[in-house]
């Protein structure tokens, strides 16, 4: 993800830029990149192509877009957080790839020799003070009858426990209410059709998907604790909780515990992809 407090306006960046929140971003790929794909070969993705990544962090969407276009495709990540693009930078060869590169910058200051294919994000837009001429920008990086596929969450969708799971709702409202005070654009998922058509764009083919799971085996418990781990000082520094209230370093398999022994279902808010 893009660090995203470089301008003002700006949602703060609670997820923070620090060794575990790398790691949390290489797990998170195993739990969305499935949805993420489909967006992306449904929205026309494949070989050949030169894709941007905006906000690629540690390189998780753009090593997915790379196995889409194949060798003789290419990828450019771009993301402000120089610790990030290190990250990627050393990933790349050590997993196989030589048909992607990293740029550390602002994409809505940046500019490029050639055009793109396609330009992708993934959790991006939600952080920035206006992601309508964020797209605009980023669509004038891709050629006439380009590509751009985007995917947010739309966070304010309720949380759907069944039976009634008091850990896993207290724990989703803390997180939710730390982002809420950072600034983050909680509706953002909802809020791509209009920002696609405000950028200038055509009215995007826009789909929803909710993450569900349940039992022993779900990685959604790993994924949500992940999530309460990285944004934990920030959550105590917005005054949204303590130490003791959240309890991190268990709070994966207590969650595991609560969930699985009461036979339940967990469906997370919907993401949303444009």
């Amino acid at each position: 993800m893009m660090k995203t407090n470089e301008r003002e306006g700006d949602a703060v960046y609670v997820l923070r830029h620090s060794e575990g929140e790398h790691q949390r971003l290489i797990e998170q790929q195993g739990f969305l990149g499935g949805s993420t794909e489909r967006l992306f070969v449904d929205a026309g993705i494949g070989p050949g192509m030169r894709v941007l990544d905006v906000g690629s962090g540690v390189g998780e969407v753009s090593l997915l877009a790379a196995s889409l276009v194949g060798p003789g495709g290419s990828v450019v990540g771009v993301d402000t957080d120089p610790l990030a693009i290190e990250r990627a930078r050393e990933r790349v060869p050590a997993l196989g790839f030589t048909n992607v590169s990293f740029v550390e910058g602002d994409i809505r200051t940046l500019t490029f020799d050639e055009p793109f294919d396609a330009a992708v994000g993934r959790f991006v837009l939600m952080y920035l003070a206006d992601p309508a001429e964020a797209l605009r920008r980023v669509a004038g990086h891709v050629r006439s009858g380009g590509i751009v596929a985007f995917q947010e969450w739309t966070a304010e969708d309720p949380v759907l426990t069944l039976p009634h799971s008091p850990l896993w709702e207290l724990a989703f409202d803390l997180m939710l209410e730390t982002f809420r005070r950072a600034g983050t654009e909680m509706e953002m998922g909802l809020k791509l059709y209009p920002a696609f058509v405000r950028a200038g764009l055509p009215a995007p083919s826009v789909r929803a998907q909710r993450p569900i799971g349940g039992g022993p085996d779900f990685p959604g418990y790993q994924f949500l604790a992940g999530a309460v781990a990285s944004i934990f000082p920030m959550m105590e520094q917005l005054g949204v909780a303590t130490a003791e209230e959240i309890g991190v370093e268990t709070l994966a398999e207590r969650l595991r515990e609560e969930v699985a022994g009461l036979g339940g279902v967990i469906a997370f808010p919907s993401l949303v992809g444009a």
